[in-house]
């Protein structure tokens, strides 16, 4: 097998991989409508001999957690057709993939999955929730009403993506893992995305300063028009209020409204009639290590005490994972090696690579990571360091790709 960048002359085959993978129902195309090259991020290919058996494409984002912003690759546009499938070659195209991201020196990298129970058994494991809510358009008349209601709504578009950026840095500074969106990112994601051109619009408050901004689009329905928001952002309460406001004030033409957000509640606190929206949780991007040392090396642990613990690993696809590692923290940073001779050590805790990142990112408290996720914690010393290394935070990494 052979992994390499996707050759020019099978930009055709690669399109019609993904198109069978993810629009099947609209079946064969004669042509498409989107270049390759004009995407963001870069394709590769699997090959057997000179069959391309699989394809992914490759996302250089830039993330910020625990106070430090490194590189996080997106793996996204994974496919096979009929013919190759059932053959192990996804699974290696992901290893393959990870021994790529580890030459880079990457310690996470995230995904959405097809399919969660295929990606958790390749070690990568939930890293946030999200919120979905629906409800009749008049169910958000009461934002009309608001003492904080007020301001203008603006047309926006891709060149605002400077002053749309700043907003979504607000929205998003209380959580782990968000995503520094590139120009190029918002003129061909956010606003000419794969479903076609949405419309946007932003709330500036009576000062003039641009609070937050909605994009959205609108399709038919078997309960008539539903206006589907692809992405709310807002800077404070008052422009949140207002972005409801103004997606109320399409009463008149749609009769349902949806909204997916991060894994908060309340929309249903604010409403005067709670039971009137349809509130449901979701799983969001899955995360996965790229290499442990490499990982735990990278952050600065000022709470952790001083001290030493063992860590078994296991991980099915990247062998350089799959051991035991002995971790020592002292003055706030840590080293971390893997152990020549794991069967004569007394392991401290033993864990899955999954569970290993949803700690790593904040997604679980080790309470949890023991109760739910497999994390298993022998001494009490280990316990208290693995406590202080990775408290739980507030995680929501909310692009699409």
């Amino acid at each position: 097998m052979d992994y390499r960048p996707l050759p020019a002359d099978r930009t055709e085959q690669f399109q019609e991989y993904l198109h069978y993978a993810f629009s099947l129902e609209d079946g064969p195309q004669a042509e498409f409508d989107w270049e390759v090259a004009d995407q963001p991020g870069e394709p590769r290919a699997l090959f057997d001999g000179d069959r391309m058996v699989c394809v992914c494409r490759h996302y250089w984002f830039r993330t910020r957690l625990r106070g430090r912003r490194f590189e996080m690759p997106g793996l996204s546009a994974v496919a096979s057709p009929p013919e190759h499938r059932r053959r192990g070659h996804v699974a290696r195209l992901l290893a393959e993939s990870l021994a790529e991201y580890r030459e880079r020196g990457d310690v996470l990298t995230a995904l959405w999955a097809f399919e969660d129970a295929f990606y958790e058994r390749q070690g990568w494991a939930t890293a946030n929730k999200w919120i979905r809510h629906e409800c009749d358009s008049d169910a958000l008349a009461w934002a009309r009403d608001d003492p904080r209601a007020g301001g203008e709504f603006r047309p926006v578009d891709a060149d605002d993506h400077e002053r749309l950026a700043r907003v979504l840095r607000a929205a998003d500074e209380g959580y782990e893992l968000d995503i520094e969106r590139t120009e190029k990112w918002w003129r061909k994601r956010i606003f000419d995305s794969w479903r076609g051109e949405p419309y946007a619009y932003g709330w500036e408050s009576p000062d003039g300063d641009l609070r937050g901004y909605v994009v959205y689009r609108v399709e038919e329905g078997d309960d008539g028009k539903r206006l589907l928001v692809t992405e709310l952002a807002a800077a404070d309460h008052a422009a949140r209020v207002n972005c409801l406001r103004f997606l109320a004030n399409h009463d008149s033409q749609v009769e349902r409204v949806v909204l997916r957000g991060p894994p908060d509640t309340d929309l249903l606190d604010l409403s005067p009639d709670p039971a009137a929206i349809d509130t449901e949780v979701e799983t969001g991007p899955m995360v996965r290590f790229v290499d442990v040392p490499t990982a735990v090396e990278a952050l600065e642990y000022p709470d952790a005490p001083d001290g030493k613990f063992t860590l078994a690993v296991s991980d099915p696809l990247a062998d350089w994972n799959d051991a035991t590692f002995q971790v020592a923290v002292e003055d706030g940073r840590a080293t971390c090696e893997q152990v020549a001779d794991a069967g004569a050590v007394d392991t401290d805790a033993t864990t899955g690579v999954g569970a290993l990142s949803q700690l790593y990112v904040g997604y679980h408290s080790v309470a949890d990571a023991e109760r739910l996720a497999g994390l298993e914690v022998r001494t009490p010393a280990a316990r208290e360091a693995l406590s202080a290394m990775f408290p739980e935070r507030e995680v929501f990494l909310r692009e699409g790709f």
